[in-house]
């Protein structure tokens, strides 16, 4: 399904979000081939999306993609003080343009252009990178989804997961691949900096994936400083420093899929930096995501969502649902989905609950 995966497919494309340095990323015969065999199929990760709008030009030394999220949407607010807040939209939610070029077997790049309608919506580079592959060893610079977190979902709306840590970032990235694991490492300048320092390439974080046996896919990530993330938790100024890790674990059995996430803060942001519920001690965000999906046809899937986050402001305590996809042609995908969540009191900006309903058509090409 093209969800919002991890909005890097899911809400954005073929060339974004958590990018994984594949030998596949950079062999566009090899992700042709991977179109041709796989015509109809629901996709949950970014390199699944990335293949299924590939088109070759320039006898393979060239390949454009493209993906198109047009969504209707639903939701309806109770508020602690009393009453409800109704509102329904018709948004284009993705507009991406991906371009893949290949110099040679080990060098290639890669360049994306994302629109998402907003009050301030403007098209953005949304990556551009520079590709090199030595055989298991592999190197990414430029702007880039830093791999923190992995944000695998069968759903329209992001995970909590995604809304905590999903990192874009100008970095160098690199690291080793093999059939059964991957490890990487990244270094970048990021936006947020400690009070009284000067600005330098000082954030790091790194990634494992194991894939032990066919079936099971496990991950673990971490990112030196959680203000960097895309939730601008703290701004751009900071007093402390603060970490943050995630796991993740992927189980498939026939048609039965089930996935687990957790991200989170290695410890409280200082009480001046980030104190949404105004205790005097600084919040500790955490985010976690359990999902279940059924393939019960080749393109046809449901899909069931428990999640939950903590101290992470403007966001559910607990929010659940279940959700639907139909790969109804080529490359292209209608999902529906229902959310329904409760807020912390602290941090629920007025809300006590909310139910959310979308419809999203998506056409990958």
């Amino acid at each position: 399904m093209l969800n919002r995966f991890t909005r890097a497919l899911v809400a954005t494309l073929l060339l974004s979000p958590a990018l994984a340095l594949t030998a596949e990323a950079t062999d566009l015969d090899q992700r042709v081939k991977a179109l041709e065999e796989k015509q109809s199929e629901l996709y949950h990760t970014l390199e699944e999306k990335k293949s299924a709008g590939l088109a070759t030009l320039l006898d393979g030394h060239l390949a454009l993609s493209g993906l198109i999220e047009v969504e209707a949407g639903y939701q309806r607010s109770r508020l602690r003080a009393g009453g409800s807040d109704e509102q329904s939209d018709l948004t284009l939610a993705t507009a991406q343009l991906g371009l893949a070029a290949k110099a040679n077997d080990q060098l290639g790049a890669t360049l994306a252009l994302l629109y998402e309608e907003a009050d301030d919506a403007r098209i953005e580079v949304d990556e551009a990178t520079i590709d090199l592959t030595q055989g298991p060893w592999q190197a990414r610079v430029g702007r880039q989804y830093l791999p923190f977190g992995v944000f695998r979902s069968h759903f329209i709306s992001d995970p909590l997961t995604l809304e905590l840590g999903e990192t874009r970032e100008t970095a160098l990235r690199g690291g080793f691949h093999h059939d059964h694991f991957a490890i990487e490492a990244f270094v970048f300048n990021g936006d947020a900096e400690q009070d009284g320092r000067d600005s330098h390439l000082r954030d790091f974080g790194a990634s494992l994936s194991l894939a032990p046996f066919k079936g099971l896919e496990l991950a673990t990530s971490y990112l030196s400083d959680l203000a960097d993330s895309d939730s601008e938790l703290v701004g751009n100024a900071f007093s402390r420093r603060v970490g943050a890790w995630s796991t993740s674990g992927v189980a498939t059995l026939g048609p039965l899929e089930l996935s687990g996430e957790y991200l989170g803060a290695l410890k409280s942001f200082a009480a001046a930096d980030l104190d949404a519920n105004s205790d005097g001690s600084g919040d500790r965000p955490q985010a976690w995501n359990l999902e279940a999906a059924w393939y019960f046809l080749e393109n046809l899937e449901l899909a069931a969502r428990l999640e939950g986050s903590d101290q992470f402001a403007g966001q559910p305590k607990r929010q659940y649902g279940l959700g639907g996809s139909w790969g109804f042609y080529q490359n292209a995908t209608l999902a529906v989905e229902y959310l329904h969540g409760r807020f912390d009191q602290a941090f629920g900006d007025g809300a006590k609950s909310r139910d959310l309903a979308t419809i999203q058509l998506a056409l990958a090409f």
